[in-house]
């Protein structure tokens, strides 16, 4: 989200006057505080809450330097893991030292991209959307507001030993959704689903069973819970993650741990598939506020992950409820000091549909602003979104003419769809891809009892060209 100033002079008229501070909207003329209300969805009050450090632009300029790099610190309790994007491999950390954010890996990596060098592994996907024109993750964060420079870049551009400031964390993998795309990692339903149904592979591919959460996951949480005591006030953003937070205690124990240990400068920020029940939305939501009041809490900031919309969308994140997720969300709407977004993953099984599920985005921000922000996969392979070759244009035209382009943020959000578009049109069709995904869709049909031919009539023209029937 901007600062108040950043959207000000994003949206303003060249004849109005000048407003610095949020604190002078009243003094506007009534027609512009309108427009802003009214057009551009600003919300009286929505910026007092953003963080005292002032957006700068990541100061380090090599062709290859990325902010998530020195900045963002992911955890994995289940796997005893880290990264710095999610699109990068995971790597194990020092659990005695805690050392997640100076790995030995992560500083090597720093290190290449000070001399305008690509890590040797893990940033492929960036890679591959600049080379096909568009706008990478790694290009997108250079100037996203929020996500601040460690402190040490201050006086030293060179410094690779840092404190981060976002943290992340995926505390188990309890979740009560099996999404196409996902897997035990994060997904128990998932791996339950796995163990009763065994191995199975088909040619090339393999959907294992083989997954093994760490033992440690209780006192290595502990212990986080002690770093983020000691070290909140270097952090400007928190994230949990899952499997789903709204189904796992340590949501609930997060908000402990900030009732008893205030970090007014810390934004919070969950990921959620938002298929629970209104009433633990609710009260959480509830629980929340009372803390930003308190100063305990500078900001929250909700992410819903919704890819497309319709029957598609039920397929693809099983077993999604729409109209569960409509009614929680549409609460969401009604609490206007809540940063809203909603987060697309766009596959060849849900880029047909994005379309409609922007419409009712532009439709909520009549309400109020709701962002939209959407990434492609990592894995599986045969998700990728350019797997068919360039069979999806007209359907990304429909999406990329519902993108506004009313602040910074949705001109990123919409240029990082036309990178993803590109990049679905710059190959040819991949048959090995494709007979993965034809054989991954008739064994989740097995295991569901669903018939991805009803949800995706389209797929069965695109199978056949390859021989592969229903």
């Amino acid at each position: 989200m901007s600062t108040w100033t950043e959207f000000y002079n994003q949206v303003r008229d060249p004849n109005w006057p000048d407003c610095e501070a949020e604190s002078d909207f009243d003094q506007l003329p009534k027609s512009i505080r309108l427009e802003c209300q009214n057009r551009f969805g600003y919300v009286p009050g929505s910026f007092r809450k953003q963080s005292k450090l002032v957006n700068k632009r990541f100061p380090i300029h090599t062709t290859t330097a990325c902010q998530l790099k020195w900045s963002w610190s992911t955890v994995y309790l289940t796997t005893e893991k880290t990264a710095s994007c999610h699109r990068t491999n995971h790597h194990a950390f020092d659990i005695d030292t805690l050392n997640f954010h100076n790995t030995p890996e992560k500083i090597q990596d720093r290190e290449r991209m000070l001399q305008g060098q690509w890590p040797v592994t893990g940033c492929e996907y960036c890679q591959d959307i600049e080379a096909a024109g568009g706008a990478s993750d790694r290009v997108t964060n250079l100037d996203f507001p929020g996500i601040h420079a460690p402190p040490e870049l201050t006086d030293n551009l060179t410094a690779t030993h840092v404190t981060p400031r976002m943290l992340e964390v995926y505390f188990d993998n309890t979740c009560n959704l099996k999404c196409l795309y996902c897997g035990p990692h994060f997904s128990s339903l998932w791996d339950a689903e796995n163990k009763r149904y065994g191995t199975f592979q088909r040619g090339n591919l393999l959907i294992s069973d083989a997954f093994v959460k760490s033992t440690n996951i209780e006192s290595n949480k502990q212990r986080l819970f002690e770093w983020i005591k000691a070290n909140s006030q270097h952090l400007t953003v928190f994230n949990i993650l899952g499997g789903e937070p709204l189904y796992q205690p340590e949501l609930d124990q997060c908000l402990d741990l900030f009732e008893a240990h205030p970090a007014p400068e810390l934004k919070l920020q969950i990921f959620t598939n938002l298929n629970a029940r209104l009433d633990r939305v609710q009260a959480m939501v509830e629980r929340v506020k009372r803390l930003i009041d308190l100063d305990h809490l500078r900001e929250f900031e909700i992410t819903a992950s919704l890819d497309c919309w319709g029957a598609p969308q039920e397929y693809v994140r099983y077993p999604l409820d729409l109209t569960v997720w409509e009614q929680n969300f549409e609460y969401l709407v009604s609490q206007s000091w809540i940063n809203l977004i909603i987060n697309s993953t766009v596959t060849p099984l849900t880029v047909k549909t994005l379309p409609d599920l922007l419409g009712k985005i532009n439709i909520w921000s009549q309400h109020r602003k709701i962002y939209h922000y959407q990434n492609s996969v990592n894995t599986p392979s045969y998700m990728f979104m350019d797997m068919f070759g360039d069979i999806f244009q007209q359907d990304f035209a429909r999406a990329l003419e519902l993108k506004p382009t009313t602040t910074p943020e949705e001109t990123a959000s919409r240029n990082y769809l036309v990178g993803i578009a590109q990049q679905s049109a710059h190959r040819g069709a991949n048959v090995a891809e494709i007979q993965k995904l034809h054989d991954f869709l008739n064994e989740m049909d097995h295991r569901r009892g669903t018939s991805w031919p009803k949800t995706f009539p389209w797929l069965i023209d695109e199978f056949n060209k390859y021989n592969l029937t229903t």
